[in-house]
């Protein structure tokens, strides 16, 4: 395991079945226990908790083929901001056809977080029409994984980031359709008192990311 985070010590982590399922999701270390398997917003939850605010976070940047993990330090501005990547097209027919595609994609390969999922017209970008996705910037490379992987074609031109984002929700856009995409199974956000009440685990959401099913407190 390796991880990247100047200051930091690279936690030592439990024994994870699967280890592969895990990529994308996030590491917390608390201390005096470490605890792996939270997405981007519970993390959040747990920097916002008093009893839990100075833990250190890390996002499991990588998985290679023997199992071993690769961490990346993970900063607070990076779990609050939005990013978005938008394809742009000359021809309205084209970007339709993209936002169709994603969702239809969407449907048999989830993405790794929720995503807004929008197909709008503007006059701030060139080409003008545009199929945007705006997701967690914690979850940057997680989503472009899922792009390269499943849909790399996409847009005549295409630009991304938090400015991007910044963009699109500054000008005027005319919205022609729209929708969220929801996370993968066992990727979804849990209840903050789901997240706080089971840090003690060394393995979050094990049942739900393996099989489907949820963990128990006391699991």
């Amino acid at each position: 395991m390796s991880a990247t985070n100047p200051g930091h010590a690279a936690p030592i982590l439990p024994p994870i079945p699967s280890p592969h399922r895990y990529a994308g999701l996030y590491v917390y270390d608390f201390g005096g226990h470490v605890s792996v398997g939270y997405t981007a917003r519970e993390i959040q939850v747990l920097r916002e908790s008093p009893a839990h605010r100075d833990g250190q976070a890390y996002e499991i940047y990588r998985v290679d083929d023997r199992g071993a993990i690769e961490l990346r330090g993970v900063l607070n501005d990076r779990l609050t901001a939005r990013e978005a990547i938008c394809f742009l097209r000359q021809d309205p027919h084209h970007a339709r056809r993209d936002f169709d595609r994603i969702r239809t994609i969407n449907e048999a390969f989830p993405f790794p977080c929720p995503v807004e999922l929008q197909l709008a017209r503007t006059g701030s970008f060139d080409p003008p029409n545009l199929t945007s996705l705006t997701f967690a910037s914690a979850s940057s490379t997680a989503v472009s994984r899922w792009l390269a992987q499943h849909a790399a074609d996409l847009g005549d031109r295409v630009e991304g980031g938090i400015n991007v984002c910044s963009q699109l929700g500054s000008t005027r856009t005319d919205r022609l359709d729209g929708c969220r995409l929801s996370a993968e199974r066992g990727l979804d956000d849990r209840p903050a008192d789901e997240v706080l009440r089971t840090t003690h685990l060394p393995i979050q959401r094990l049942g739900r990311v393996l099989d489907g099913h949820s963990e128990t407190a006391g699991g």
